[in-house]
């Protein structure tokens, strides 16, 4: 086989990868850098896990108050918290409530 050195593609060829290694090498990021990037994702990540936990506590807490609202208009509306009217004693039903009657089945 011939000697390469003399072709003119090869040379060529070996250059380009001699500056794709040279450029690759300079492009990994060192120790130091490698360690803040994980350091920001492990802060950033806690933060995140903090938030979620506050919000999550503020949503609890904020339950009695809503329940509170809730019963508050119902009775401004004339309903019980049940659902069911207040001293008329008018019957009004709610979607999802229904009533048994005992009537005479037909054959």
């Amino acid at each position: 086989m011939a000697d390469q050195s003399y072709n003119a593609a090869w040379r060529m060829a070996e250059q380009m990868k001699a500056r794709a290694q040279a450029a690759q090498s300079s492009r990994q990021p060192g120790a130091l850098k490698m360690l803040g990037a994980w350091m920001i994702f492990g802060i950033l990540l806690m933060l995140g896990s903090v938030l979620a936990l506050f919000f999550i506590l503020l949503g609890w807490a904020m339950m009695p108050l809503v329940r509170h609202r809730m019963k508050k208009q119902a009775n401004r509306n004339g309903h019980t918290w049940q659902g069911q009217t207040g001293p008329s004693h008018q019957h009004s039903t709610l979607e999802g409530e229904y009533e048994i009657r005992n009537e005479p089945r037909y054959r």
